[in-house]
């Protein structure tokens, strides 16, 4: 593949860092690896007290294409807002990218080539399927490829591994334009808008080694049983303060009910039935039309429907 992806405007790596110094030299290392290198990295580090300021600043150093900002700090969702709205008038395409991963050398490629299938004025979005792995890089195992993708799934669950996901200039342009004040998670969003009003593209070959170690600020599973005890976990957790699907839906509604087809817009207001009357949450969880990966996650969520817990 290499040599394959002729790109108009180039690729901005969008890198979100905050007290990552045990890791980042090795994700910055595969980022400079890339068979169709990167024409703009752009690093907000977060407020780290570290030293991974220190370590950014020396690979910085007599590069061209590197923008480094520094805090304040916001929080990981909000740090890759940022760093999407930043001011960028060249880059066609912007990938999102964690501290502690590691790309593997045609990570980039594959993406620009899938995107670029697709008419450039389409929003359009790509995610990957990653490898797991521990902390010193051994294999644990790969994620799972996801049997529905779109706005019904989007909705109530999120399938794209923020680390994998790269954004056309005209998905970006969108998302910026109505950026949340309430979002669960950066990637969520973005699969949820794009879902929506764009194209969601989907690649079954791992595009990056996906590090799991005790540091973790959102992680992989495994296995099926440790995917089912997160899932119970969740469940079960009390609610509290913590935002909901529901939350986000109706935040979605605010920002993109507009230019929403007529379908869509039917599909997000009979879910937001789930913050009323429980007889209207009985009707609804009997013929929901958003869905989940599994038939098991399913079942909770119509539970959690009629718990008022979504």
């Amino acid at each position: 593949m290499r040599g394959s992806a002729t790109l108009r405007g180039g690729v901005n790596v969008l890198l979100a860092t905050y007290n990552g110094s045990k890791f980042l030299r090795e994700q910055l290392d595969s980022i400079d690896s890339q068979t169709l290198p990167a024409s703009k990295i752009t690093v907000r580090d977060d407020g780290s007290a570290d030293g991974t300021l220190s370590l950014l600043e020396a690979w910085a150093a007599g590069r061209s294409g590197i923008c480094l900002l520094r805090g304040p700090r916001l929080g990981v969702a909000n740090n890759f807002f940022a760093l999407l709205g930043n001011q960028d008038e060249d880059s066609e395409y912007f990938a999102f990218c964690d501290q502690d991963d590691v790309w593997l050398p045609e990570k980039i490629e594959r993406a620009v080539l899938g995107l670029r299938e697709y008419a450039v004025d389409e929003p359009l979005m790509y995610f990957s399927r990653v490898e797991l792995v521990d902390e010193n890089l051994k294999h644990l195992s790969f994620s799972r490829v996801p049997k529905r993708i779109g706005f019904t799934n989007a909705l109530v669950e999120n399938v794209a591994i923020g680390c994998t996901v790269v954004l056309n200039r005209t998905a970006r342009n969108l998302i910026c334009e109505r950026l949340p004040q309430r979002a669960l998670l950066h990637d969520w969003w973005c699969y949820l808008a794009i879902g929506a009003l764009g194209k969601v593209i989907f690649d079954e070959t791992p595009g990056i080694k996906y590090r799991q170690h005790g540091n973790n600020q959102i992680g992989g599973t495994t296995s099926r049983l440790e995917s089912f005890k997160r899932r119970m976990e969740r469940f079960f957790r009390p609610r509290g303060g913590s935002q909901r699907r529901s939350d986000q839906a109706e935040e979605f509604k605010r920002c993109f009910g507009g230019l929403l087809s007529a379908g869509h817009k039917g599909v997000l207001d009979r879910f937001l039935f789930v913050r009323g009357s429980i007889r209207e949450r009985i009707s609804y969880s009997a013929a929901m039309d958003v869905c989940r990966q599994s038939w098991l996650d399913g079942a909770l969520l119509r539970v959690m429907i009629l718990m008022g817990r979504v």
